[in-house]
């Protein structure tokens, strides 16, 4: 508003106080200044999310030589009308074209103050026209062409910082870096046109345009090497966020497709609560780096398949911190660290690591935590399937207000459709990897090297010699051997080991899931509560508890029992507390899994996964024999024969003998 109504104070004294031949020269040079700035140059802001350019003409130069010839006010009345009309070829709002008029007037109005303050006070020359000296011109020009540009990339940055909510002075001091060399050689065109109008208006023209060409031609060249800077600083910042995220996926795998999600969803939420660009951008940052801090976190933590201890679920809290820290080194223009700091705080003030409560927690990491949790809950798990829309969205609802912000989750589950259509539209379109690729493996040749002290043992090539049970345990597995040693079909085989687990550690419900000939998982033999409920079913590789041990071949305690089964069967084990699930292994060949449910304990601990681990060792010598036995049965024999060994402990038989001497 000041700039516009300074413009027009400058009308009104280019009609009332100048001769009608300063008014026709004055009112002449405005399309000579329009025809000008038909030639710019577009300039790339460094700070900004968006990319914001602006625009520069040499037509400044002219500005400054009427303000030596004729005044401040001449000057901002040209200034005001080309920047009005040069903003009007680009943008057609009145408004912004108003505003353009008005900043590039009170740019004008600072340049002259200086340029005449300059004049008066260092050199005491009052007079205006062809009277200045070419030095004291070329002299004033400097704080007036510095005037200007401050004034100008100062309006300008702060109308960008308002609109993205960026620091103003660290804006300012960015584009004045870059802005000052652009406008310094328009002082020395204006400098030396006045020297030639005072001669006459043909040999400022003849010494003007070749000036004005070739500073022209060395805006362009500085605009494109500017412009080739900021692209190599935004490659270099691309490749650092892959370089993150190969980290990220080293020590947790996510999916490309799993990011996509979620940026998608959290922009669309971002937008409808009024979020500025910056916003948007750390956000979209934030899917793909909140869980950087995890690579501090041990792998035994991170792939531990049962609860946590105490002292481990604290340092699981420390990603939070590490990844702030982390992304604090990074020059992220947007602010993705606190998202990255507090994704894991909860609306009720329970959450890590600060304990930030309500409004306390910045918009954006709640924003984040609501949309990750719903992607995350609709994926498969290798411990459970995906939830179904509905479900995920219920569980929203039920945390809303507790764990999440009311808000932010009325919205999101509000335009759910609308989010989803725009993920759907993705689909056939190459999707971005976000650098998530999958981990390179060893060459054969680097498996086979070996430290220069050599390898340690394995755990399993230790474990015989190095486990030991009571005596009470080594007779239960001595009765054990012996009633499977009678067993003459599988059935029969299943159902006594079954009946005399529940004499070595105690269980609810024992289900034994076995993998056909065909690939197919199916629990063959169940015994105890529901047993008829979960006998026969079949089960998905990675399905459930008991299809996650298969599919790893690792052992899986002290979790909710519900996860291992669909919805409607789980319903029945609302009362359970617990379950233990070993693989039933020998060397490379699964034969299935050994699963145990327990409504009375609250875990498993390590004495009873120890004694549950060698019962399913044993099962699995049995099943192991007796498929050798199907395949050859007189070589079988024989070998049976002469051997004093178990055929159904080939490892443990002596082992157990020498055990019960003892």
């Amino acid at each position: 508003m000041t700039g516009l109504c300074l413009w027009l104070v400058s009308v009104i004294t280019l009609f009332t106080s100048h001769t009608l031949r300063a008014q026709l020269v004055l009112i002449g040079f405005v399309p000579l200044i329009i025809l000008i700035s038909l030639f710019p140059n577009t300039f790339t802001l460094p700070s900004g999310i968006k990319r914001d350019k602006i625009t520069f003409t040499l037509s400044d130069a002219f500005v400054f030589l009427i303000a030596c010839w004729y005044g401040t006010l001449p000057a901002v009345f040209i200034a005001g009308a080309e920047g009005f009309v040069s903003s009007r070829r680009t943008v057609r709002r009145l408004s912004s074209n108003l505003f353009s008029a008005g900043m590039i007037s009170l740019a004008a109005a600072a340049a002259g103050i200086a340029l005449n303050a300059t004049l008066r006070y260092g050199f005491h020359e009052t007079n205006v026209g062809k009277y200045h000296s070419f030095f004291a011109v070329t002299v004033a020009l400097l704080p007036a062409t510095a005037a200007h540009v401050l004034v100008n990339v100062g309006l300008l940055s702060k109308l960008f910082a308002l609109r993205s909510r960026t620091n103003f002075f660290r804006a300012w001091q960015e584009n004045l870096t870059w802005a000052a060399p652009i406008a310094l050689p328009t002082s020395a065109v204006a400098s030396l046109a006045y020297l030639a109008l005072q001669y006459n208006w043909l040999v400022m023209i003849i010494i003007g345009a070749p000036i004005l060409v070739a500073i022209n031609f060395g805006h362009r060249q500085y605009r494109n090497n500017m412009h080739q800077r900021i692209e190599l600083v935004e490659k270099a910042h691309r490749e650092t966020i892959d370089a993150l995220a190969v980290a990220i996926n080293a020590k947790d795998e996510v999916t490309h497709e799993h990011v996509l999600r979620v940026q998608i969803y959290a922009a669309g939420v971002a937008r409808l609560m009024g979020c500025d660009d910056a916003e948007i951008e750390a956000l979209k940052a934030g899917a793909l780096l909140h869980d950087i801090g995890k690579i501090a976190v041990p792998d035994y933590i991170l792939n531990k398949p049962g609860k946590l201890t105490a002292p481990e679920f604290d340092q699981m809290k420390m990603h939070t911190i590490v990844g702030a820290q982390i992304l604090g080194r990074v020059d992220f223009h947007y602010p993705v660290v606190p998202i990255v700091r507090h994704h894991h705080e909860r609306w009720d003030g329970a959450g890590y690591p600060d304990g930030l409560k309500g409004e306390e927690i910045p918009l954006t990491a709640r924003i984040l935590t609501v949309v990750d949790c719903f992607d995350a809950l609709r994926e498969d798990r290798q411990y459970r399937r995906g939830l179904t829309r509905e479900e995920a969205v219920d569980f929203l609802l039920k945390n809303s207000g507790s764990q999440y912000d009311p808000r932010v989750v009325g919205l999101f589950i509000t335009h759910l459709p609308e989010f989803e259509a725009e993920i759907a539209a993705h689909k056939g379109q190459t999707v971005p990897t976000f650098g998530i690729e999958p981990t390179e493996q060893l060459s054969e040749a680097a498996l086979r090297v070996a430290p220069a002290a050599g390898l340690a043992a394995t755990e399993d090539t230790v474990a015989v010699s190095e486990t030991r049970f009571s005596h009470k345990e080594v007779a239960s597995f001595y009765d054990l051997v012996k009633a499977l040693n009678t067993a003459r079909d599988r059935n029969e085989l299943l159902g006594a080991f079954a009946e005399r687990l529940s004499s070595i550690a105690s269980h609810d419900t024992c289900a034994i899931t076995l993998i056909a000939g065909s690939g197919e998982i199916v629990t063959e033999y169940a015994r105890g509560q529901h047993a008829e409920a979960i006998e026969g079913r079949a089960v998905g590789l990675g399905e459930g508890i008991t299809g996650w041990v298969i599919a790893n071949q690792k052992p899986f305690c002290n979790t909710d029992p519900r996860l291992d089964f669909p919805p409607a069967l789980a319903e029945k084990f609302q009362s359970f507390r617990t379950l233990a699930s070993f693989p039933l292994l020998k060397g490379d060949r699964l034969f299935g899994a050994l699963t145990v449910y327990s409504s009375n304990r609250s875990e498993y601990g390590d004495d009873q996964q120890r004694v549950l681990k060698e019962s399913a060792t044993i099962l699995t010598n049995a099943l192991w024999a007796m498929a050798q036995q199907a395949s050859a049965p007189q070589a079988f024999a024989v070998e049976r024969t002469l051997t004093d060994q178990n055929p159904l402990l080939p490892d443990h038989g002596t082992n157990l003998e020498s055990e019960l001497t003892h």
